[in-house]
């Protein structure tokens, strides 16, 4: 397998439990799944988007708090500057935007 395949299965078994997991956590959110972008939306019309990118090797994730990059450490995506895991990134902002997690 080469390293953009490595990549893609790993980061995409991430989407789909992060997806998941919003499924689970709330009923106010929907989860839209365009392709390698997760559009995570709320009753109130506020958007957290997660996408993968393959050339740089890492998810980003987008709010109207900025955006994060995560890279795959020892296993657990974590966001480049804070150190923060994409869940917990993903939680702070759907809070934030006033989501019941």
């Amino acid at each position: 397998m080469d390293k953009d395949t490595e990549f893609l299965t790993v980061a995409e078994a991430e989407m789909q439990s992060l997806e998941a997991w919003l499924e689970l956590a709330s009923e106010d959110v929907d989860c839209i799944r365009s392709g390698n972008v997760l559009t995570i939306e709320l009753e109130n019309g506020e958007q957290v988007v997660v996408n993968i990118q393959t050339p740089m090797r890492e998810i980003w994730c987008a709010s109207r708090f900025g955006g994060h990059h995560f890279s795959l450490q020892q296993g657990v995506w974590k966001d480049s500057r804070s150190g923060l895991t994409l869940e917990e990134v993903v939680r702070d902002a759907l809070m934030r935007l006033d989501a019941e997690l």
